[in-house]
């Protein structure tokens, strides 16, 4: 099945773990140190299976379960997360990010493809971001979420994210993880890749929302990331971009 196609299906098995399993609910983003990208991947599926199960009585969790299904697919298939520093409309902070790609395949082709980048402030990812752009510079657009469930819809992006190389195989997502993203990314051909992107949004202001995320952008980066070319297809949309506008869609 076509990695965009299931990327906001989601069916939680059991909450897998407390949210204290995870740490506390730190400013700064695990990423370093002791965590590996397989332990982030566990990380990130205990919070999605949280938010999923909340989202059963209330829909404005479902951004959070995508945001964080992006998370847990880069980690699970051995992506790192890069600091960058994002600058806001306050001033500057510390953000941890994932960028991958996604390949459409039409008749054995590769034909176009899509940036996504997902980013986050906190270690519990109350705060966080995720973006999308086309390889030909096309913006995707951007949601912010904050609080959890207060999302808002940028009104104006640009950016850019280019290839800069790709490796090998990515490994192998760890046994247990229970979000279905891992199946859907196990369903193509993933490698590991280099990808530089620069990125600015502006946002709205939303009463509860703090007034700095009006602005949000950061500096050309490198990031480690991967690519994921989808299953042969005849045709249709283009698969990130499906998943992503369904986010936006459903943030207003």
């Amino acid at each position: 099945m076509r990695l965009s196609t299931r990327l906001l299906l989601a069916a939680a098995i059991a909450v897998i773990a407390a949210t204290t399993a995870c740490g506390g609910d730190s400013t700064g983003p695990p990423g370093g140190g002791n965590h590996t990208p397989g332990t982030l991947a566990q990380h990130f599926d205990t919070l999605y299976v949280q938010a999923k199960a909340s989202s059963a009585s209330d829909t404005n969790y479902n951004a959070r379960v995508n945001i964080l299904s992006n998370l847990e697919l880069a980690a699970a298939f051995g992506a790192t997360p890069t600091s960058i520093a994002v600058t806001t409309a306050s001033g500057t902070e510390s953000w941890n990010a994932f960028i991958f790609e996604e390949v459409r395949n039409i008749g054995g082709v590769a034909t176009d493809s899509a940036y996504i980048f997902v980013a986050y402030r906190d270690s519990l990812v109350h705060t966080a971001i995720v973006t999308g752009v086309r390889a030909n510079g096309t913006s995707l657009g951007s949601s912010l979420i904050t609080n959890d469930t207060l999302v808002v819809v940028a009104s104006a992006n640009s950016g850019v994210a280019t290839l800069v190389s790709s490796g090998s195989t990515c490994p192998t997502p760890i046994a247990g993880l229970v979000n279905p993203i891992i199946a859907t990314g196990e369903s193509a051909t993933c490698v590991s890749a280099v990808i530089q992107a620069a990125h600015t949004s502006e946002f709205p202001a939303r009463t509860g929302v703090p007034a700095a995320y009006t602005h949000f952008s950061f500096a050309t980066r490198t990031f480690a990331g991967e690519r994921f070319f989808d299953p042969p297809t005849s045709g249709g949309q283009a698969l990130i971009a499906s998943s992503l506008e369904h986010l936006l869609r459903s943030s207003h």
